[in-house]
């Protein structure tokens, strides 16, 4: 039986006691992109007081200690191989963790997080591009020009369109200021999908938006499709034709740049 098996409420509610801030740090980041590799954890968990090796070496000791408790799970996969070291592990959350993070900010205990803890090689591409841009986000968001108020991944971004149907995003991104938001749903596009039905994917959201159609703030969202590369990223454009609003594309590399610069105009 796994640690987490064995995690009552109460063992929860003493771990909540028992673990030092810091220990407590990944989850949350954890919760909202699914998949974080040790190379995305450094890049967290990095301060201007910290070296690059010393962070690794924090990282370690934390995951190490989130792991044992039952609260992470390390992936059976690895980025990058052996020579990646710890920086190429995978991490998710688990339901025992997913619970402990509920009880730490006093909201109900989700329902049971089922995931495979050897997930595909397509799925896990698609999942840590999205934890990628992620991270660019809260590494940005460290000049305090901005915070990343919400990021939710599939399928509780999915949204429904009132006909029975529904929009299915791979995140809704909210970026705040003191003043203003940016709501924002993500397609994150792996060269893998055809023409036809990224045109009905593209269709479907300009369908939506352009006859009132809103997101779960009840404003409209507006939609960023990213893709691997520059030559692929403009194959969709082709594909927009002349649906250009509300949609924008941009590579992964670029996608946390254009958001925020858009946040800025």
């Amino acid at each position: 039986m796994s640690p987490a098996a064995r995690l009552t409420t109460a063992r929860l509610a003493q771990l909540a006691d028992e673990l030092p801030t810091r220990y407590t740090t990944p989850l949350p980041h954890l919760a909202r992109a699914r998949v974080l590799t040790g190379a995305h954890l450094d890049r967290l968990l990095s301060g201007p007081e910290l070296s690059g090796e010393t962070t690794a070496r924090v990282r370690r000791r934390i995951m190490t200690r989130l792991c044992r408790a039952g609260l992470v799970e390390m992936l059976g996969r690895r980025i990058g191989g052996a020579r990646a070291g710890s920086a190429g592990h995978i991490y998710t959350l688990t339901s025992a963790g997913h619970t402990f993070l509920a009880l730490l900010n006093d909201e109900p205990a989700p329902g049971r997080v089922r995931h495979s803890r050897n997930p595909g090689a397509l799925f896990l591409s698609h999942a840590l591009t999205i934890s990628g841009i992620y991270v660019d986000l809260i590494e940005h968001s460290r000049g305090g020009e901005y915070h990343v108020a919400n990021f939710v991944t599939e399928p509780h971004c999915w949204h429904p369109t009132g006909n029975g149907t529904y929009l299915r995003p791979d995140t809704y991104t909210v970026l705040r200021t003191p003043t203003y938001a940016d709501c924002w749903w993500l397609e994150v596009d792996q060269a893998t999908e055809s023409s036809p039905r990224l045109r009905a994917k593209i269709r479907t959201y300009t369908n939506y938006l352009t006859t009132g159609g809103v997101g779960p703030d009840n404003v409209p969202p507006r939609v960023l499709i990213t893709a691997p590369d520059q030559m692929r990223a403009d194959t969709i454009t082709r594909l927009l034709g002349e649906r250009v609003e509300p949609i924008t594309i941009a590579t992964h590399g670029q996608a946390a740049a254009l958001m925020i610069s858009e946040l800025k105009s």
